[in-house]
């Protein structure tokens, strides 16, 4: 029997571990509005003590799909070169869920033409938890239990750092970014199967880069690329194409190579307020086992009193 039990548990862990390789990072689709989570450089590029919170409900439907909240702020220092921020994530994949603290930094040197070169640090830790004891098993020939499955194993504390660099002018922008370079251990020492899984975390690497061309004195068109890259995986590129109307309105359309394709809409409410919805299939075989994924966003934006001119932030 242990050996019927070993192999039932390790097949499901290596389910959840194939998810987990394909998506580490929590993901969603409003991430060039909110470049915080993934590069530490972004923190102060509006200038402005800035609020955001958003909640994404990935392949609803789907039994244990993700499920990511994050809450992040970022003001630029007295010091104009310096910036900071902070982020709180909880993402749930399945029977394990994390939750993470993180901090930026940026350092912004400006450039000729009102261009801004920044760099970033992140240092973040995170609880990472699996609740195995709710996982629903078939029994085996005999009815047994697996013993596995009656506890769960301990919380992992995973500390990490990240990096990222993030140039930006009044048309366009490039971001290149890791936000977690150490490769965390999930189960920890003492663990029953501690020898034989492999589960750790792998760097990220994020590139984004946009452009805002206007079209007349109403309407700017906003394209952008997003890659992302993850060791031992196929590199993920996408399309977000966004039309901008009076500097208020955003409605654009999302496509991701053979994974999601997608639409969003932002609404600038008034100085201070501006909210977003996103919605996104699957355009592989994932289409036929939920009904989207779904994304809302809320910002909020306290100006600052220094008298310096900033042009308006597209991205």
């Amino acid at each position: 029997m242990k050996s019927y039990k070993l192999i039932s548990f390790v097949l499901v862990v290596l389910a959840f571990a194939t998810s987990a390789n394909a998506q580490q990072e929590a993901m969603y689709t409003q991430m060039v509005y909110n470049k915080q989570h993934m590069n530490p450089a972004y923190v102060g590029y509006r200038e402005v003590l800035n609020v955001t919170a958003s909640h994404r409900s990935q392949w609803v439907g789907f039994k244990g799909a993700p499920n990511t909240q994050i809450i992040s702020f970022e003001t630029p220092l007295k010091v104009d070169e310096l910036a900071m921020g902070a982020g709180l994530m909880h993402d749930k994949i399945g029977p394990t869920r994390e939750t993470q603290l993180s901090v930026d930094f940026s350092y912004r040197l400006r450039l000729v033409n009102r261009a801004t070169l920044a760099f970033g640090a992140k240092a973040s830790v995170g609880l990472y938890q699996a609740n195995l004891v709710d996982v629903d098993l078939t029994s085996d020939y005999y009815g047994q239990e697996d013993e596995y499955f009656m506890t769960n194993p301990k919380s992992a504390i995973l500390p990490n750092a990240g990096f990222g660099v993030y140039y930006y002018s009044k048309k366009y922008y490039i971001s290149l970014s890791s936000p977690k370079m150490i490769r965390n251990k999930l189960d920890p020492k003492g663990y029953k199967l501690h020898d034989v899984l492999f589960g750790k975390t792998e760097p990220t690497v994020y590139f984004m880069a946009g452009y805002s061309h206007k079209i007349n004195r109403e309407y700017k068109l906003q394209p952008n690329i997003i890659a992302k890259g993850v060791a031992n995986s196929p590199v993920s590129v996408g399309l977000l194409v966004n039309l901008i109307y009076m500097d208020q309105l955003y409605i654009g359309a999302y496509y991701n190579f053979k994974e999601v394709a997608g639409a969003l809409i932002q609404w600038q409410v008034d100085k201070k307020w501006k909210i977003g919805y996103a919605l996104d299939f699957a355009t592989n075989e994932m289409i036929r086992t939920n009904y989207g994924s779904h994304e809302i966003m809320v910002n909020y934006s306290v100006g600052n009193k220094r008298k310096r001119i900033v042009y308006p932030r597209y991205f």
